[in-house]
């Protein structure tokens, strides 16, 4: 982990769940016409959260520590089981799906975002421009 930075690790951490869910909506998109598929979806922002808040709040824990607590943490796909949209048992619907992907794309540049600006101070903190 680059120098054991917890604010690194969590953004990374986002990244990671925010493309595992680009993924899911991708494969609900290409499977909406497929009988009996049950869309994915993505969890990881309660866990990382929680794991956030921990390395946070835990006074004693080393920073290499803390931050590979926050980099654990693993998004967790879960079929949509509950719902049945169509006769065929299919559940996708395209304009959700759709609308979603567009939500997580802006949430994921803004990670990347947030990423690139916290890189340029710790550079700007190394050699001073």
């Amino acid at each position: 982990m680059l120098f054991d930075d917890v604010t690194a690790a969590t953004l990374s951490s986002a990244l990671r769940g925010y493309e595992a869910r680009n993924l899911a909506i991708s494969n609900n998109l290409a499977n909406s016409e497929t009988p009996g598929y049950k869309r994915l979806d993505v969890s990881f922002e309660s866990a990382l959260a929680s794991a956030t808040h921990d390395a946070h709040s835990l006074s004693g824990m080393a920073r290499s520590e803390a931050a590979d607590l926050v980099a654990g943490v693993m998004p967790s796909s879960t079929a949509d089981t509950v719902t049945a949209m169509r006769t065929d048992g299919g559940n996708v619907d395209p304009d959700t799906e759709m609308a979603a992907l567009a939500r997580n794309q802006l949430a994921h540049q803004t990670v990347t975002s947030l990423l690139d600006k916290h890189l340029t101070l710790i550079r700007t903190a190394i050699i001073g421009r």
